[in-house]
């Protein structure tokens, strides 16, 4: 509750989205100058889909991802149980987030989750992150993409300061 309060008050001063294309892998950085000394920073990202739809598998699309089980993996014939859970489940586009203040590390979000905060104080910070005492200069944030399932898959990245 705290955060959703603390996160009214701070003010968006970076925001940018884009578009992935399926099976892209790569490295995505942004830049901010900051223009004063903050307290607080929050940066937020998100994406989607993660993983696929019922709608996004077409007949080709699942002939295709049979033929890639048999050929990488060894499975001949799945139980369709097996299959929607490997589709539906086990496979999903993979993004995390970095940031470095002033060419220094300040953190790493590494988790399965659509929508990620990496939040810092002086003297807290999300998990993954180190507080940091003094939040001025230039901030880089890299998106690292390890997979992306579907194309024109959706991201957003949002800088806010207090």
């Amino acid at each position: 509750m705290k955060m959703e309060i603390t996160m009214k008050e701070m003010k968006t001063i970076y925001q940018v989205g884009g578009k992935l294309c399926k099976d892209f892998i790569g490295q995505i950085s942004y830049t901010v100058c900051l223009d004063q000394t903050y307290e607080e920073l929050d940066i937020e990202f998100s994406f989607g889909p993660q993983h696929f739809r019922p709608e996004d598998v077409t007949p080709e699309l699942k002939q295709r991802l049979l033929d890639y089980c048999k050929k990488e993996y060894g499975i001949e014939e799945p139980t369709p149980e097996e299959w929607e859970d490997a589709v539906y489940h086990g496979m999903k586009t993979e993004i995390h987030t970095m940031a470095t203040l002033n060419d220094t590390f300040i953190g790493n979000i590494h988790r399965q989750l659509t929508t990620r905060h990496m939040h810092f104080t002086a003297t807290e910070a999300t998990e993954g992150c180190i507080p940091q005492p003094n939040i001025e200069g230039v901030l880089k944030v890299t998106i690292l993409v390890f997979s992306v399932l579907l194309d024109n898959t959706d991201y957003q990245l949002t800088v806010r300061a207090r």
